[in-house]
């Protein structure tokens, strides 16, 4: 092709997400057939059951009441004055004092992923995840040449598969003396699980097992970009209890998600978060983080690192925006029940499901099953493993009346499947 002059890695198929992909398809399908006739179950962002965007009152009030300099002014790499004190307080109600935290912000919890897959491995080594996780974890890691392995994440319980896990973060510490894992908990996307207290806590132990290597550098990075919308604070935050003491040659890191957390998706803000015993371990991390940061994206929007800390430093006003999300909460959960009991009803089987904005549906063959529902108007995420749906965008009525349907869809692709064998 003339005028192409790509570098090899660069050089890749001009094709779209799964997820952006079946969302633009029902996108259009809303334009030609109204949004009462679709069933658009793809995108990660609150709707009400009339299918509007759902942002929490306060945050759309202090965003439209922020003076121009806080709208266009640059901000520091690191973080404006009191970032790092705000992201403590959301995520742990109060400054830690367990750990020396540093916060980094990023363009949204996917930033902070990168800045973990980037700085924590070298070229060509490989991280490792559960294999029910968000897409883009994988193009992450090609976009930065590092390769993506995953264990499965469910025994035959139904519960974190621990072995499987120490499993492969032992095999690929075989082959390299690094380990990046990435758990996404609690209300994990894409089945809203979330580990217990104890799974973590064996998480943990074979952490540090694996870390009396002195050689070994082992990090942790838990993606809780939704644990805003996990249940209660006491039960989302238990994962942090388990977490504990851990050997000078590991870190714990957090994923931070303000797109979650104070629904502001589109303002591209959240935090990669740093756990750390010695504060000049921390203060380290934040120097590191911050190049990084300055060779990428630069900074990030002020604006929202604002309306973060003017929430977090006020507590009438955190107490107000901490009722807004539990009604946003309450009404994800309230969907979630009712999918699971129509899908009870209609002999479909999902993945343990807890909390959170999507839920998985498991079928033999995802791709054709969604295939069969977009011609219905009825538009899930198709992964390796099963569909996805989402509660937090799909009303109450058609979360009720889905299970029925793609009941239906995953029989057809079986019926054809059975027939094609003969």
């Amino acid at each position: 092709m003339n005028y192409v002059t790509f570098s090899p890695h660069a050089d890749r198929e001009n094709a779209m997400d799964t997820i952006s992909a079946v969302s633009q398809m029902a996108r259009e399908a809303i334009r030609k057939y109204g949004a009462d006739a679709v069933i658009n179950s793809t995108m990660g962002e609150c709707q009400d059951d009339k299918g509007n965007l759902m942002v929490l009152p306060t945050v759309e009030r202090l965003l439209r009441q922020a003076p121009v300099t806080d709208i266009c002014a640059y901000a520091p790499m690191g973080g404006i004055p009191g970032f790092n004190e705000a992201v403590q307080i959301s995520l742990f109600g109060q400054i830690e004092k367990r750990w020396f935290v540093e916060s980094v912000p990023t363009p949204g919890g996917c930033g902070a992923l990168r800045h973990a897959v980037w700085n924590f491995l070298e070229d060509g080594e490989a991280v490792l995840s559960t294999d029910y996780h968000w897409g883009p974890y994988r193009e992450i890691c090609q976009e930065h040449n590092r390769r993506f392995c995953t264990f499965s994440m469910f025994n035959d319980a139904g519960k974190f598969n621990t072995e499987a896990f120490r499993a492969a973060a032992e095999k690929i510490l075989e082959q390299q003396p690094r380990l990046l894992v990435i758990l996404n908990t609690p209300a994990n996307n894409p089945t809203g699980y979330s580990m217990t207290k104890e799974e973590m806590e064996r998480v943990m132990n074979i952490l540090r097992r694996l870390a009396e290597e002195p050689t070994r550098k082992i990090t942790l990075c838990l993606d809780v970009s939704y644990i805003d919308f996990a249940g209660s604070f006491e039960e989302s935050r238990a994962v942090f209890d388990a977490i504990g003491e851990f050997p000078p040659n590991m870190l714990v890191t957090l994923v931070f998600s303000m797109s979650k957390s104070y629904t502001m998706c589109g303002m591209r803000c959240g935090a990669i978060v740093c756990l750390s015993p010695e504060k000049a371990a921390a203060e380290r991390f934040k120097q590191v983080m911050s190049v990084s940061s300055r060779a990428t994206w630069s900074n990030v929007v002020r604006l929202a690192q604002k309306v973060l800390v003017e929430i977090c430093s006020d507590p009438a006003l955190k107490q107000q925006t901490d009722r807004e999300r539990e009604h946003f909460k309450q009404i994800i959960d309230e969907r979630g029940a009712l999918f699971l009991q129509a899908a009870r009803e209609a002999g479909i089987v999902c993945r343990p499901y807890d909390h959170g904005y999507f839920l998985t549906i498991l079928c033999r063959n995802p791709a054709r099953t969604a295939q069969i529902l977009q011609k219905r108007q009825i538009y899930v995420v198709p992964m390796a493993n099963g569909l996805r749906f989402s509660p937090c965008a799909v009303s109450s009525e058609k979360c009720r009346k889905a299970p029925a349907l793609i009941k239906e869809a995953i029989e057809e692709v079986e019926e054809i499947d059975a027939n094609s064998r003969f």
